[in-house]
């Protein structure tokens, strides 16, 4: 019995057949090595399943003390697994935030590293990080690369009358890269399934052969007032105005 739904699995020689096959899935198999520059993988402003974003950050190279956002138990699991290379990129669309359907900032990070081993480390030190956080929500993922989590956010956004944002991350590894996609938006405007199809478009990136392909340019950045990108999902989800603030974080608060 589990969660209320009875399944007996009868061990005719069909169905331990069956279970052997399942046992065996991922038995023996290698996972690939990626060893290009992360900027080719990053999802791309074409990408963007929403119309009128613009590039806000195009895709530059991170360092490990910026992915780990003074984290010391990050930055440790990042130099002990041998972080190779990391990028990332931010998208944003100006608009309403309280009123906004769909996301209104995505920024997609890349992070390379020697085996899948090592990324795996850091993969699962990254998600124990997020969960420690009371407030924060985690939900599945479906089938997404290899290793795969989400987790959400909720603030109350400054001078709206209660209007609340959302943070989504979504975490995921694919061979030696980990990639995390942050969604922001209102409550309710941005869902996980919009993170989802971003994190989707930016694994087939990896999956379609891009490993031996040369970086593909980002357009500039548009002519808007640069806020602090927030790698690894850290940080608050936008503020009530057009555009990114460096207005102090607010507190998130847990998920009704």
């Amino acid at each position: 019995m589990l969660l209320g739904w009875p399944v007996v699995i009868r061990h005719t020689g069909v169905a331990t057949a069956f279970l052997a096959v399942l046992l065996g899935m991922g038995c023996g198999s290698t996972s690939p090595v990626y060893a290009s520059d992360p900027t080719a993988y990053l999802l791309t402003i074409d990408e963007m399943a929403t119309p009128d974003f613009t590039v806000l950050e195009a895709a530059h190279h991170v360092a490990a003390d910026t992915l780990a956002k003074g984290d010391a138990t990050l930055l440790a699991a990042l130099k002990n697994d041998g972080l190779s290379d990391a990028a990332q990129v931010r998208y944003y669309r100006v608009t309403d935030v309280t009123l906004a359907n769909g996301p209104v900032d995505v920024v997609a990070t890349v992070e390379r590293f020697p085996s899948a081993t090592d990324a795996s480390s850091v993969y699962l030190a990254d998600i124990n990080a997020r969960d420690r956080n009371p407030a924060a929500q985690s939900s599945s993922t479906g089938p997404l690369g290899d290793e795969a989590h989400a987790d959400s956010l909720l603030a109350i956004i400054p001078n709206t009358g209660g209007v609340q944002a959302v943070q989504i991350t979504v975490e995921w590894r694919v061979g030696n890269l980990v990639n995390t996609i942050v969604v922001r938006g209102r409550d309710g405007g941005a869902r996980p399934d919009d993170a989802l199809l971003l994190a989707h478009a930016q694994s087939n990136n990896e999956l379609n052969g891009l490993p031996s392909l040369t970086p593909r340019p980002t357009p500039k950045p548009s002519a808007t007032p640069s806020g602090t990108a927030s790698p690894r999902g850290a940080g608050s989800p936008p503020a009530g105005s057009p555009r990114p603030s460096a207005s102090p974080t607010p507190t998130p608060s847990p998920s009704p």
